[in-house]
């Protein structure tokens, strides 16, 4: 479809006595306005050739922007062009208006990741828009002729300076992997196979706390010398602990929730209605604080806070707040716990998924099998 775009005067005039610009875009019958943020005394519009007379710096800075939204509307043109794609007023216009985002694939990201999201559970939504975040910061104007395996390769690198681990990057690279495909469908073409786009395993190793860490940390909860910044956060994670719930349910809590000695939800990964008795630890967690399931905070400063704790306590392992889901499994399987039962705590799905934790604690059994030598 052929497309002409003008620049156009309104009749009116606004308080200064300028009028605004308008951006018409015409096509198969049809026609899109766009009310730019761009308004000229009308005497200096010069309609032949659609800017105004240079006669001043104020116009001649005028004249530049109409130059630079001409030149996107080309860029526009040219990515469908070279995509093999028909472009209609309606799609230029909300294109312009999205910032190109068939040519720059992080406004594309954003623009899909909105669409999305109505679709998507919040914690999903979430590690995209984080995802997003990042790719912004070290490369907002890459566009879609130019990402390729070396810039992927690069990314990587990028990544692991930061020191994001292996699951975190192969969870970046999933995300960007499902935008890529999403643009794909949309008629985008690549200049990679998305098929050999290679993301790695997401999956965790699971690390949990040892029963004697935990009870480091449930000293130092109780304690009077406890940082006050620190006991917040630590009480969710404890809490966590003692129950098994993962982030995005903690946070989702009220004190509401807790009736006659149990805590009743909707999980917010799987969406199934769970009711988890409360032992007598978790009790006592939640009336140490009062502010417990009253102050929230965001996702990453209660991981960034709970490296800090480990690292107070002495406590040498990398840990998030899933840990605390883990803990939970270990501890209650150690305790004796059926893992029939841990699937039903948990919410998995099938006993496959809770299995991995009676592995663990078989190995954690065989290693302490030595400790019998000190006997003798």
């Amino acid at each position: 479809m052929s497309l002409k775009d003008r620049f156009y005067l309104r009749e009116y005039k606004n308080i200064d006595g300028k009028s605004p610009v308008m951006l018409s875009i015409t096509g198969n019958k049809k026609r899109e306005r766009i009310l730019l943020e761009i308004s000229v005394v009308p005497e200096h519009w010069q309609s032949d050739i659609q800017r105004v007379i240079p006669n001043s710096k104020e116009n001649q800075d005028i004249n530049l922007l109409l130059d630079n939204i001409k030149s996107k509307l080309t860029h526009i043109k040219t990515s469908y062009r070279l995509a093999e794609r028909v472009l209609t007023p309606e799609m230029l216009r909300k294109e312009f208006i999205n910032g190109m985002p068939r040519l720059r694939f992080t406004a594309f990201f954003e623009m899909a990741l909105k669409e999305e999201k109505v679709m998507m559970k919040q914690g999903s939504y979430n590690r995209h828009h984080s995802v997003l975040k990042k790719i912004k910061e070290y490369d907002d104007e890459i566009t879609f002729m130019d990402l390729d395996h070396d810039w992927f390769k690069k990314y990587k690198r990028h990544l692991t300076k930061l020191g994001n681990a292996k699951t975190t990057i192969a969870g970046n690279m999933a995300s960007i992997k499902k935008f890529l495909g999403i643009a794909v469908k949309s008629g985008i073409k690549l200049k990679i196979n998305l098929d050999e786009l290679e993301v790695g395993s997401t999956k965790g190793n699971r690390t949990s706390l040892s029963p004697f860490e935990l009870k480091r940390l449930a000293d130092y909860y109780f304690s009077n010398y406890i940082n006050e910044s620190y006991r917040l956060v630590l009480g969710y994670f404890l809490f966590s602990c003692m129950t098994g719930l993962r982030i995005s349910d903690v946070q989702n809590l009220t004190r509401r929730n807790f009736m006659d000695g149990y805590i009743t939800f909707i999980s917010q990964k799987t969406s199934k209605d769970q009711s988890i008795a409360l032992n007598d630890t978790a009790k006592k967690i939640i009336d140490h604080e009062p502010l417990l399931f009253v102050k929230k905070f965001a996702d990453q400063h209660i991981n960034d806070e709970l490296k800090k704790i480990m690292k107070f306590i002495g406590i040498n392992k990398v840990v998030s707040f899933h840990v605390a889901r883990h803990t939970f499994a270990t501890s209650f399987l150690r305790a004796g716990g059926k893992v029939e039962k841990l699937q039903l705590l948990l919410g998995h799905s099938s006993l496959s998924q809770t299995m991995i934790y009676a592995h663990i604690v078989n190995e954690d059994a065989n290693s302490e099998i030595f400790l019998l030598d000190k006997l003798f």
